[in-house]
């Protein structure tokens, strides 16, 4: 009887559960709003960042039905929405854990470290396919200390995670910042509730002598996304760029450009240098030289938009300083003439300078700097060189 009384209890219960189960419904992922921020109200507050996301196994779906994952996609898709690629920044996204499918590796890197762009992060983004795995964050806050350590000026690195299973992080931000000072600020955005990953993403950002740790649920409001993405990426007042050439003053690899000369993304000239030498007195082009020509005329064919290409001569410091400016005078004459008779390209687009012995890129001590100096130098200009 007793046996019987309990089997009934047992099954009562079973089928409360299943009851009971059925009726709950998978929690949906947080959303959250991107900001619009005006990048010439703002400067970049850091020059590098990286974003580290977590596509572990605990990311994935959990007993309640709950995929943790989607909320930190949505997080990290609102925060590439939100931050002014306008701004120049040097970016990468970083996942750690992951399906052997996704990478072999304990942490990958599918984007950057770049120039960033929002449709280049985004691409990175969605090629992160597959969960599973471990949570090895503390390799991953490794790899991404080795990958900003040598860039300059200051970093920032945001994880989104749950925090589960990654104890020995704390140590590892800790050895991190004992090597990167104050050049690095770490913030951590915690998805889902889980006590443990709470103390330990609250550990891993406290490490370090600048950054937060966050709730994702806390930044779901519109204002509180906003100001996280103030607080980690912008800094009030515009950028500033010297020699007006549209790359920041914090980016410029070639600061105080010449106005009007068209540069790359790192702020120096888009330029073909031809390494041509001539005979004494002489502006013939020496038929040694004419393979190397061909690819000068295609230089400038392939940048149509450009207006105008200054066409530079410069010489070594053999001979009378007034002597070596005719010559490159002469040389960069006689470079204008050949591109124009044998490509057909248009003269209206080609202006000369000669610059003497005044703008050497090698020691003229020695056969082989003065035989570099002795060139032509194509610079791309979009306005008439002065």
């Amino acid at each position: 009887m007793n046996k019987r009384f309990i089997g009934v209890i047992f099954s009562l219960f079973a089928a409360a559960m299943l009851v009971g189960c059925a009726g709950l419904k998978p929690s949906e992922p947080l959303t959250f709003t991107p900001q619009k921020f005006d990048a010439g109200k703002y400067s970049p507050k850091v020059e590098n960042f990286q974003i580290i996301i977590d596509a572990s196994e605990s990311m994935d779906t959990n007993m309640h039905g709950e995929k943790k994952y989607l909320t930190a996609k949505n997080f990290v898709s609102a925060l590439n929405q939100s931050i002014p690629d306008a701004l120049a920044y040097n970016a990468g996204l970083r996942s750690f854990g992951h399906h052997p499918k996704q990478s072999e590796d304990t942490t990958a890197l599918p984007y950057g470290m770049t120039r960033y762009t929002q449709s280049g992060f985004a691409d990175g983004l969605d090629s992160i396919k597959y969960l599973g795995g471990v949570s090895p964050l503390a390799d991953a806050l490794v790899a991404a200390a080795n990958d900003l350590k040598d860039a300059s000026g200051q970093s920032t690195i945001v994880v989104v995670s749950d925090g589960i299973s990654m104890e020995d992080a704390p140590a590892a931000a800790a050895k991190i910042n004992a090597e990167m000072g104050d050049r690095l600020c770490v913030y951590t955005v915690q998805v889902g509730d889980s006590e443990e990953g709470k103390k330990v993403l609250g550990k891993v950002a406290k490490a370090f002598q600048c950054g937060s740790a966050y709730a994702a649920a806390d930044l779901v409001a519109g204002d509180a996304f906003g100001k996280f993405v103030e607080t980690a990426f912008l800094a009030s007042g515009k950028w500033v760029d010297s020699d007006g050439d549209g790359v920041p003053d914090h980016l410029d690899k070639c600061p105080d450009t010449p106005k009007g000369v068209q540069v790359d993304a790192d702020g120096c000239p888009v330029q073909f240098s031809l390494r041509i030498e001539f005979d004494f007195d002489s502006a013939e082009i020496r038929s040694t030289y004419h393979n190397d020509l061909p690819i000068a005329a295609q230089f400038i064919k392939n940048n149509p938009a450009v207006p105008y290409m200054l066409l530079a001569g410069h010489t070594d410091s053999i001979g009378s300083e007034a002597y070596n400016q005719k010559l490159s005078e002469r040389r960069a004459q006689a470079v204008r003439r050949y591109l124009i008779e044998n490509f057909g390209i248009d003269g209206k687009k080609l202006v000369t300078k000669g610059y003497g012995e005044n703008r050497p890129v090698a020691d003229n001590d020695t056969e082989a700097g003065r035989q570099k100096n002795r060139r032509v130098e194509i610079i791309a200009h979009s306005a008439q060189p002065e």
